[in-house]
């Protein structure tokens, strides 16, 4: 089925809030057998909303239009009224819903909003797409052999909704099945790693092959008709960037380290220094971490490193806070302070400032310790604070994720 995109909101067009609405469907959609025609943004203003609704429906055509975004309980938000007036439809107030959604409120203490009413509006033609998370329901429409569907612009509540019952009615709906993998990747640029699969990429594979580097690494996306075949080139491919390949189907690199330490039983804690505890938190979004991280330091200033973590004063005055020397004694300071499996530290110049000739913007060092192993590594990653963080993070829990099968 052919789908077309519609976003609304001001936000989105001011450059204040990234689409990520429109990036996530295109992907999901791709999955369940959708072509995505179309993608648009409107502003929340029922004139601009009308106009590309009236553009867009066909009613002789097989298509699905999914709207995201202006269902909330502010004045702006108008494409509840909008659509309903479009597809001719009254609604009436849903006075068991008011009653629920008042209890919700209650629940945290709060009085609910007159303003929510309109959240308890429902068409009287039309479908209600429940909200499992949120207060603003989603609809559905049908005009001749086009499905409007509308669901709130919230990103977890959007995807949630899609998730639970717009994708699986489109996939019965689509006349092809696609069979998907993404292939997560560390380590390695993108310019690399497609040198290093070029020979098997060029072949006659019959699938779609797609590219989605990030600060994280570059995620590859295979998708094909034939199941055998997408199956075959994953192989090849993954055979080809070896250790580069940390996890399959869109998962993180921490539930990669958290689930490897969870198999082998290795207790973990960190030393952070220039990510700020950036680290620690990445591994707590995993469940089943408590299990395997012990906990950290963030041990930002000299002192601290020297007053919390017991590291040699005399190291870091001779080689630096950001050296292979006081890298090497964080490390093994924090896997004794909490008696862990492993010990990890980075120190480096997140920037913009403090860089030397000698020691430039994005320089860090990460340090590994346990019963057997003591060692450093030097990265070096460019200009960014925050981008700096980011990859320091990443780095630091691969090398992590490559040394646990060492221990």
């Amino acid at each position: 089925m052919k789908v077309l995109i519609l976003s609304i909101g001001n936000e989105l067009l001011s450059g204040r809030t990234l689409n990520t609405n429109a990036t996530w469907l295109g992907r999901e959609l791709t999955s369940v057998g959708c072509v995505v025609k179309t993608q648009i943004v409107v502003p929340d203003d029922k004139s601009s909303i009308m106009t590309i609704l009236d553009e867009l429906i066909d009613q002789d055509k097989k298509e699905c239009l999914l709207l995201t975004g202006g269902l909330g309980p502010t004045d702006d938000d108008v494409t509840r009224e909008s659509l309903f007036e479009f597809v001719g439809s009254d609604s009436k107030f849903d006075s068991e819903y008011w009653n629920h959604l008042s209890y919700r409120f209650d629940k945290f203490g709060m009085a609910i909003p007159e303003s929510n009413r309109n959240q308890a509006l429902v068409p009287l033609d039309g479908d209600i797409i429940d909200n499992p998370i949120g207060s603003a329901r989603g609809f559905k429409f049908i005009m001749g052999q086009t499905v409007l569907i509308s669901l709130p612009g919230v990103p977890s509540e959007m995807k949630a909704m899609a998730r639970a019952s717009v994708l699986p009615w489109l996939k019965v709906r689509s006349k092809q099945e696609v069979h998907s993998m993404t292939i997560c990747t560390t380590g390695i640029p993108e310019s690399a790693l497609i040198e290093k699969i070029r020979i098997p990429i060029q072949n006659d594979h019959g699938c779609e092959v797609g590219y989605y580097p990030s600060l994280f690494g570059v995620d590859i996306r295979i998708n094909s008709n034939d199941n055998s075949a997408k199956e075959f080139l994953v192989k090849e491919i993954t055979s080809l960037l070896g250790d580069n390949v940390f996890a399959m189907d869109n998962n993180k690199l921490e539930d990669a380290v958290v689930k490897l330490a969870l198999e082998q039983n290795i207790s973990l804690s960190f030393a952070e220094s220039c990510t700020g505890g950036l680290i620690g938190h990445r591994v707590t979004e995993v469940s089943g971490s408590s299990k395997v991280f012990k906990g950290s330091a963030v041990v930002y200033c000299n002192n601290s490193k020297i007053d919390i973590l017991g590291v040699n004063k005399d190291s870091i005055e001779k080689y630096g806070a950001v050296s292979e020397q006081t890298a090497k004694e964080m490390a093994e300071k924090v896997r004794l302070m909490f008696s862990s499996d492993i010990g990890l530290s980075v120190t480096g110049i997140a920037g913009p400032g403090g860089g030397t000739d000698d020691k430039p913007v994005g320089l860090v060092y990460i340090g590994f310790s346990s019963a057997d192993k003591i060692m450093v590594r030097e990265f070096n990653l460019g200009s960014g604070r925050s981008k700096n963080k980011l990859r320091t993070s990443q780095v630091a829990l691969n090398l992590l994720r490559l040394e646990m099968d060492n221990v």
